[in-house]
């Protein structure tokens, strides 16, 4: 990491801008599924896991069914990335909305797509049935932040800073943010401990609270 890097404001999405995403995949999905159509079902899922994982795009693309921990007889639902950045293995805890996505998308897999979900199989299919590449799913990433109507300069990375901004302004707890975005050092997990612009008029006004 550059002593320099910041994570401003423009590498990552505002909660109105998140939603507005998630929202027109939402829509999409729901009509490729009425026509028969597979490209937004998938898109849908891949902007999902993004927002509410934080994965490395290299991490999604090597995902495998057997890497998802989503039984009942589990307490906390986890994905276990099994090669993050320098081969260090981690374990992304996952909320119960997206546990359901996943779930849902895994029986759509064997169901329609007729997909393995053997142990070995990846979660999400480029051709062929093996792993989608990095690049392809940057791509796919990509189109749905063009058409939802977003700014064009927000990649598949700002999905990752997307969501460690927003955990760390939920939980104000940056050790849980390092552990869940996989950082060896904690002064990159830092970063995301700026002020969110949107707070700013509200911390503001505090100077009258008192």
């Amino acid at each position: 990491m550059k002593s320099d890097y910041k994570i401003t404001r423009d590498k990552f999405m505002d909660v109105k801008e998140r939603d507005k995403l998630l929202k027109f995949c939402k829509e999409k999905a729901e009509l490729d599924l009425m026509k028969g159509r597979i490209t937004w079902t998938v898109r849908n899922m891949l902007v999902n896991l993004v927002l509410f994982s934080g994965l490395r795009v290299s991490e999604i693309a090597k995902l495998k069914i057997k890497d998802l921990h989503l039984d009942k007889e589990v307490e906390d639902p986890y994905l276990f990335v099994r090669n993050g950045k320098r081969k260090t293995p981690r374990d992304v805890y996952l909320d119960r909305e997206l546990v359901k996505k996943l779930k849902k998308y895994i029986s759509y897999k064997k169901k329609t797509l007729k997909e393995s979900v053997d142990s070995e199989a990846p979660f999400i299919s480029g051709r062929g049935g093996k792993h989608s590449t990095p690049t392809a799913l940057q791509i796919s990433f990509k189109k749905a932040v063009v058409d939802s109507g977003l700014n064009p300069q927000y990649s598949i990375h700002s999905g990752r800073h997307t969501y460690g901004t927003h955990l760390y302004h939920m939980t104000k707890n940056l050790r849980y943010v390092q552990k869940q975005l996989g950082h060896s050092n904690i002064t990159m997990t830092s970063l995301y401990a700026d002020i969110l612009p949107s707070e700013n008029g509200k911390l503001a006004n505090m100077i009258r609270d008192n």
